[in-house]
C-alpha cells in the first residue's frame, strides 16, 4: 500500500502546486480578506479535495461514487459540480472588479448563458457519468472574455504595478489553462485513442502546474488590496 501511495503522489505531482497555493492563500489572507477574493482559500481547498477524490476514485477500486457496473471508476460527477461552482465564482469576481458597464453587462449575460447551458447539457450528456463539455467549454470562453476585459482595465489603471495585483497572476494562470481546456475536453470525450497517443493527461497536469505557479507567484508578489464591496 505504501508503494502504491508513493506512486500515486509521484504520478500526480501537480497536487503539490494546489497544496502550496492553499498554504500561501491562508498565510496571505490578511492582504485580501475584505475583497471580492475573500473566499479564495475555500475555493482552492475545494479544488484540492476535488482533485484528490477524483484521482482516488479513478485509481483505487475501493473508492467510488457511481454504483453502476462498468462505471465504478467514473469521477466526472464531482468535476461537473466543481466546474459550475468555479466558473460562477470567478464570473462574480470579474463582474465586481471590472468597472466599465458594457463589459459588466457582457459578463452578466455570459454567466446567465452558462447557467442555461449547464441546465441543458445533462439532457445530452449524463451529468453523473460524463463531462459536461458544452457547459465547461462555454464557461472557459466566458472566463477568457472576463480576463481580457480585466487586462484592458488594468492597462488603463496605472495606480499600482500589475505584478503586485493578485488577480493579475490568477488571470494569467487561467488564461494559459483555459485556452487549452475545451480542446482537452473534446479530445478526451470524442477520441480517447488520440488522447492517449498525444499524452494529453500529462499535458493537462503540466498546464495545471503552470496555472497554479502563476497563482503562487501572485501570493508572493501581491501587496495589500483595496477593499471591495459586494455588489
Amino acid at each position: 500500500m505504501g508503494n502504491e501511495f508513493e506512486g500515486f503522489l509521484f504520478n500526480n505531482y501537480f497536487l503539490a502546486f494546489y497544496a502550496l497555493a492553499l498554504l500561501l492563500s491562508i498565510i496571505s489572507y490578511k492582504k485580501y480578506f475584505d475583497t471580492v477574493l475573500k473566499y479564495l482559500p475555500i475555493l482552492i481547498g475545494y479544488t484540492l479535495i476535488t482533485e484528490v477524490l477524483g484521482l482516488m476514485i479513478r485509481d483505487f477500486e475501493d473508492i467510488q461514487i457511481v454504483y453502476i457496473d462498468g462505471y465504478s471508476y467514473y469521477n466526472n460527477l464531482i468535476f461537473n459540480v466543481f466546474d459550475i461552482i468555479f466558473f460562477l465564482f470567478f464570473f462574480y469576481v470579474y463582474w465586481n472588479t471590472i468597472t466599465h458597464k458594457p463589459f459588466k453587462n457582457v459578463i452578466k449575460w455570459g454567466a446567465l448563458l452558462f447557467i442555461l447551458i449547464s441546465f441543458i447539457n445533462p439532457f445530452f450528456q449524463d451529468f453523473i457519468l460524463f463531462p459536461q463539455i458544452w457547459a465547461s467549454s462555454l464557461g472557459s470562453i466566458v472566463l477568457i472574455i472576463c480576463i481580457l476585459f480585466y487586462f484592458k482595465q488594468l492597462r488603463s489603471n496605472k495606480q499600482s504595478p500589475a505584478h503586485q495585483d493578485l488577480l493579475f497572476w490568477i488571470s494569467m494562470g487561467f488564461l494559459i489553462f483555459y485556452i487549452f481546456y475545451p480542446v482537452i475536453l473534446f479530445i478526451g470525450n470524442f477520441d480517447y485513442e488520440l488522447y492517449q497517443k498525444l499524452y494529453i493527461r500529462r499535458t493537462l497536469h503540466l498546464l495545471i502546474a503552470v496555472m497554479y505557479s502563476c497563482i503562487i507567484l501572485g501570493f508572493v508578489f501581491m501587496k495589500r488590496v483595496q477593499p471591495t464591496e459586494d455588489m
